[in-house]
């Protein structure tokens, strides 16, 4: 069995990854790296730094792995700088390392995509619309129409917000439905979906605030010994290709770069792209034991 640990993405659960167990070979056993603060950690405290969150995300390998394992860790977005800063901490205990590690959607740890916040830059709106609607059930909107109207609105005011004050804010239900005072029975699920989103902004905006103040700080970077697969979208507007064509600086072995059609939300709408190539790279080195 060779273990495939998932690290999530800003303001992300790793159980997003769940999904892929219908699609992933039988030999591979898909193991979660939840980060404090979201998702099946979401009762702990959220973390402030990167050394810290690298630091958990090892402690939580380390838990999971057995001496004799092969195994093979992923990172996707702010998850894929967090498990660059995994990998040194891995290699630097001396215990086997992975035989691949797989970044997607991502700047390089040594780029400078996230050395400015999301919300300064209104052309990456649209991505931010796309990802906060996958994470609403359509039970909570009366049509699709109604869940876009809300979701333009409210990351409309996220950006004036941020505009503004210079961080992120809360928004209340009065600022989204007009006559919300005198309707309130009638707006419950969907303020259910308001308080679901401004709890996501505010845990994009310390995940972001952590990768800002990795990247602007004076890291010593180093090349990965094992080989690198980077995916990307081709319609990705938050990381651009050639932004993620610099995985290729830390790359000290093998690099691959697999482009998937879609945008910056790739493992989960093009998942089903990404997997026959991890399922591939698996039975490659089964059967000749190299990667």
């Amino acid at each position: 069995m060779i273990k495939l640990f998932c690290i999530p993405g800003g303001a992300a659960s790793a159980t997003a990854y769940l999904p892929w167990t219908k699609l992933l070979d039988r030999d591979i056993r898909l193991c979660l790296l939840e980060v404090p603060g979201r998702g099946l950690r979401r009762n702990e405290e959220s973390l402030k730094t990167m050394d810290a969150v690298a630091d958990d995300l090892f402690n939580n390998l380390k838990s999971q792995l057995k001496e004799d394992d092969e195994y093979m860790i992923l990172g996707y977005c702010f998850g894929a700088v967090a498990g660059y800063e995994l990998y040194r901490r891995i290699e630097a205990s001396g215990i086997k390392l992975p035989f691949r590690a797989y970044f997607c959607a991502s700047d390089p740890p040594d780029g400078n995509t996230y050395k400015t916040s999301i919300f300064s830059d209104r052309n990456r709106e649209e991505e931010l619309q796309e990802t906060l609607k996958r994470y609403f059930h359509p039970a909570l909107f009366r049509n699709e129409e109604e869940l876009d109207s809300f979701v333009q609105k409210y990351t409309s005011l996220c950006y004036q917000n941020y505009e503004t004050f210079g961080k992120v804010i809360s928004i209340k239900p009065t600022e989204l439905f007009a006559d919300y005072e005198e309707h309130k029975d009638e707006y419950y699920d969907r303020c259910k979906a308001l308080d679901f989103a401004n709890h996501t902004m505010d845990l994009l905006d310390i995940d972001q605030k952590i990768v800002q103040t990795y990247q602007n700080g004076e890291n010593e970077y180093f090349k990965i010994q094992t080989p690198v697969t980077v995916f990307a979208g081709n319609r990705d507007t938050m990381t651009t290709l050639d932004a993620v064509k610099g995985w290729e600086r830390v790359s000290g072995d093998k690099f691959d770069l697999r482009v998937i059609d879609g945008g910056h939300l790739i493992l989960i709408d093009g998942y089903q792209n990404c997997i026959p190539i991890i399922n591939e790279i698996v039975q490659n080195y089964k059967e000749t034991g190299r990667d």
